[in-house]
């Protein structure tokens, strides 16, 4: 019998993510990590210490140049995205990209410009997408379960920054910001996903510690005459992980969610749910993951992306997506500077 075709996958950027992706994708029967790629040469050791079969290369070219592969996952800080997007759809790979897309939208815009007339397989790492809480909210939202939607609020919070810090996503000329960009943009994703298109957003920014801003509130108009709110810190103490928060009101009630239920309040029963309070518990839903290395979702992340790399089909989340979120922190940032409301149709 054939031996089932595997997508050969290389690594390129082995930070926290980096390694993350590439313990996952050793574990995914469908993929092969086929090569690793790191400007420190000094993870070669590391690599050989971990049992990790895979070749390792200080130098991308040396990589695609030598290893056949079908796919690459890239891990690097976000203002290198777009030199090494552009090596590899020329290598003829289909590619997945850590969120953000890139630093900045320009880069963003000739990132996703690249696959506009290419059959390629793009993804962005917007892990929301994939976590079954948020996919229930997003399927109670579109049942119209709370009825029509009139506004939301929103946070998001880590406890991260209490002092300088070092590193590229503390640089704005490698990272593009601060707690907006690093952080916010899974929410912001989540909003776009449920809420958008957005229409326009006014914001305020406060630098505290660093150079970046460090926490931000912003208020939204969104399509169907929605409103909004956003507010994100990572400088608030008792938040291990980042904690999100989403309160959003309708004809028929509301829809409180967070990163561990989801709490519905009704008028009267709709679609099997009964009158007034309903909670709906993460560890309730069907397990979904095998793996959970640091952050859930990050396995069905990598699997999506394999199985379209296979089935020639789009991820969930594409880099058309991962543009739109990008159109959107950059509307957050020149309302910030501007101290001004900023249409998302004024973002080209």
């Amino acid at each position: 019998m054939e031996e089932a075709k595997k997508v050969r996958i290389g690594i390129i950027g082995l930070g926290k993510l980096g390694i993350l992706h590439t313990g996952l994708v050793n574990m995914i029967p469908r993929a092969e990590l086929a090569g690793l790629a790191d400007i420190n040469r000094q993870l070669a050791k590391y690599i050989q210490q971990s049992g990790l079969k895979a070749p390792f290369f200080s130098d991308l070219g040396q990589m695609l140049g030598e290893v056949p592969l079908d796919a690459a996952i890239v891990c690097t800080p976000a203002s290198a995205n777009l030199g090494i997007a552009e090596k590899c759809i020329q290598a003829g790979l289909d590619v997945f990209i850590e969120k953000p897309l890139a630093h900045t939208f320009e880069a963003a815009k000739r990132i996703a410009a690249l696959v506009s007339q290419k059959e390629v397989v793009h993804a962005t790492g917007y892990l929301f997408a994939h976590m079954g809480l948020f996919k229930k909210a997003k399927s109670l939202l579109e049942a119209n379960v709370i009825g029509a939607v009139h506004r939301f609020r929103s946070s998001m919070y880590t406890s991260e920054v209490f002092g300088r810090k070092k590193g590229w996503v503390y640089d704005r000329s490698q990272s593009g910001g601060g707690v907006v960009i690093n952080v916010a943009s899974h929410l912001l994703y989540l909003l776009h996903w449920y809420f958008g298109p957005v229409r326009s957003v006014f914001a305020q920014a406060k630098n505290i510690y660093l150079d970046v801003e460090d926490a931000a509130s912003v208020i939204f108009e969104c399509g169907r005459d929605v409103v909004g709110s956003l507010d994100t810190s990572w400088s608030v103490p008792g938040y291990r992980l980042p904690y999100i928060d989403v309160r959003v009101e309708g004809d028929n009630g509301t829809l409180e969610l967070n990163n561990d239920y989801i709490k519905l309040y009704l008028y009267k029963s709709q679609k099997g749910f009964a009158k007034e309070w309903t909670t709906i518990y993460k560890i309730d839903l069907p397990v979904t993951s095998k793996f959970e290395l640091g952050a859930e979702g990050l396995y069905e992340e990598d699997q999506d992306f394999v199985d379209c790399c296979l089935d020639r089909t789009s991820p969930a989340v594409t880099w058309q997506d991962g543009l739109e979120v990008q159109r959107l922190i950059e509307a957050i940032y020149r309302s910030a500077e501007g101290r001004a409301v900023v249409g998302l149709e004024e973002v080209e």
